[in-house]
């Protein structure tokens, strides 16, 4: 932990309210927004409300400006988030984190760092960009339905849901003889998270989470689907091309899928079109059956939903799941509807705003361990702790781990190791670490007397 922190929020909106709620249990915050009305919602939280702008030094000096950690700006417009960090920085806040809704303050790396330097702003967020990355990965590992890449790629973390007639279902995992280079960190069953030990069995619908090295991944494959052939080109379809819809047809565009894309605004389907190589742009409701049924979408290997809305985003992807589609990713504005979506049938719902604001938040809490990845909507994380220069040389198995936390990887220099029980752990290893949710301050904290 860094202990306790002064934060200041700037807007009350759904991203301030969650962070309020996170950050209000071990920091003092003050809440500053310029509708009144916004206050109620926080008086069952221990923060101080500020009615008042953001942009105003006087509202700003009385939330304490000048003694703040960190101040975080996520009114609605962006202007007005780069403004209050500009000021806040002048005044004295340690910190500024700004959220934005467009590529436009964000760009290249270049001018991300220019704007950055401009205004002040330790940090820039753009929940939209996080969202198309993300599903990227996804569709970067067919059958998969989550994936982070760790180690400048020499590690992986796969999510996959067991469907009937997958090999891993028949035996104890203890029986089942997984290749060296993979590791089965984690199970979901019923929303709740588990270490598998060796006498687990896994059962059909079960989520589990591998790690490992690139070619591990390959290896377990087969015991994860079994039989099941895919195609070597996978066809992509994205409902939606607005911000997030057109980042990763943008990024898919360059590689080996093939992509169709499906706008309703003509206007913004002509800009599309003009920008993309390869890309199929076609104009129409995502939601009109005929067009769908007309244009085959149930060949699609993913349907991908990123409207704005979450009741259109539910009926597009009900309507392609019915038509045929393997895989449906699904975009969620609420995060209150994630389960209900994974509930009726889609396969992986995201929330952009969701995700960001929990990534924030353990980025914050910061400690000893570095976050790398926060999942299932903040119910596990992945961790990176280095072990401590004094420590002494011990197998994994002679250490007492904190519970529901597992050690997936072992960074030893230019070394991957994905480790098994006989495994040493040395000193200034860098460990991967799975922790559910009640683990991580443990976890954080594991070498904090060593």
């Amino acid at each position: 932990m860094t202990g306790s922190m002064r934060i200041i929020i700037v807007g009350g909106g759904e991203i301030g309210y969650s962070l309020a709620r996170e950050l209000s249990r071990e920091h003092s915050l003050s809440i500053v927004d310029a509708n009144r009305a916004v206050g109620k919602r926080f008086e069952g939280i221990d923060v101080e409300f500020l009615h008042g702008s953001g942009t105003s030094a006087e509202i700003l000096g009385r939330a304490g400006v000048a003694r703040a950690d960190i101040l975080i700006a996520c009114t609605a417009l962006d202007e007005v988030n780069m403004v209050v960090c500009a000021i806040a920085s002048r005044l004295g806040t340690r910190r500024t984190i700004c959220f934005v809704s467009r590529e436009d303050f964000v760009g290249t790396e270049g001018s991300s760092e220019a704007v950055r330097t401009h205004f002040g702003i330790e940090r820039i967020i753009w929940p939209e960009a996080q969202l198309a990355d993300e599903i990227e990965r996804i569709i970067g590992a067919p059958g998969a339905i989550d994936a982070e890449v760790f180690a400048d790629g020499r590690i992986r973390l796969l999510e996959f849901r067991l469907e009937a007639s997958s090999p891993l279902i028949a035996a104890p995992l203890s029986e089942l003889h997984l290749p060296l280079g993979a590791l089965l960190v984690a199970v979901k069953r019923r929303d709740i998270i588990t270490i598998p030990r060796g006498d687990t069995r896994l059962d059909p619908g079960d989520k589990i989470f591998v790690m490992g090295t690139p070619a591990g991944m390959i290896e377990i494959m087969p015991q994860i689907h079994g039989s099941h052939e895919r195609r070597a080109v996978q066809l992509v379809t994205i409902i939606g091309g607005g911000d997030v819809g057109f980042r990763l047809a943008r990024h898919l565009d360059s590689s080996d899928v093939e992509i169709r894309i499906i706008e309703s605004d003509p206007h913004r389907g002509e800009v599309l079109a003009a920008s993309l190589r390869r890309a199929l742009v076609l104009t129409g409701d995502g939601t009109d059956l005929e067009l769908l049924e007309s244009e085959d979408i149930g060949r699609s290997d993913v349907l991908v939903s990123v409207i704005d809305n979450d009741e259109r985003n539910l009926f597009a992807s009900l309507l392609g799941r019915q038509l045929g589609v393997r895989t449906i990713i699904t975009r969620v504005s609420r995060p209150a509807n994630l389960r209900l979506f994974e509930r009726v049938g889609i396969d992986v719902a995201l929330s952009a705003r969701g995700a960001a604001v929990t990534s924030l938040v353990h980025h914050i809490q910061g400690g000893r361990a570095h976050l790398l990845a926060v999942l299932e909507e903040g119910q596990a994380t992945i961790l990176e702790v280095e072990v401590p220069p004094a420590f002494r040389p011990r197998a994994l198995m002679a250490m007492k781990a904190p519970p529901q936390s597992i050690v997936g990887a072992i960074l030893r220099g230019a070394d991957v190791i994905i480790p098994r029980g006989a495994d040493q752990i040395r000193p200034r290893d860098r460990l991967i670490v799975f922790a559910a949710a009640d683990a991580v301050r443990s976890v954080r904290n594991y070498f904090g007397a060593a």
